[in-house]
């Protein structure tokens, strides 16, 4: 699936891709997926170079990076692992509270 993103459509793709960031994470913490299986879709430097040319914030892209970090936090400080996962969900409610809500209804994601 490609993500269509447009200037005007900016602010509802960095909010979606945060609320994509949280449910990974989410199932990440509970151990339900692997740190791999989270890459794979997301937390990868291949995301990382599609979103910063699509112009998102340092704020959404910097929380995919330090995701691409987290299996290296596992195997050396595997005791840190769950502190960072929780450290990096509160960073993105963060960052959805003070996005501006979409015009809605919202485009379909899936079409």
């Amino acid at each position: 699936m490609e993500l269509n993103i447009s200037i005007s459509g900016k602010e509802e793709s960095e909010r979606l891709v945060s609320i994509i960031q949280l449910g990974l994470l989410s199932v990440l913490e509970k151990e339900i997926i692997s740190i791999e299986e989270a890459e794979g879709y997301l937390f990868n430097p291949f995301t990382v170079s599609k979103l910063e040319r699509y112009g998102l914030s340092k704020e959404v892209i910097d929380i995919i990076k330090e995701g691409c970090e987290l299996e290296d936090i596992q195997s050396l400080m595997p005791e840190k692992l769950l502190s960072n996962i929780i450290r990096l969900k509160e960073q993105i409610l963060s960052n959805i509270a003070v996005m501006p809500s979409p015009v809605l209804p919202t485009e379909k994601i899936i079409k």
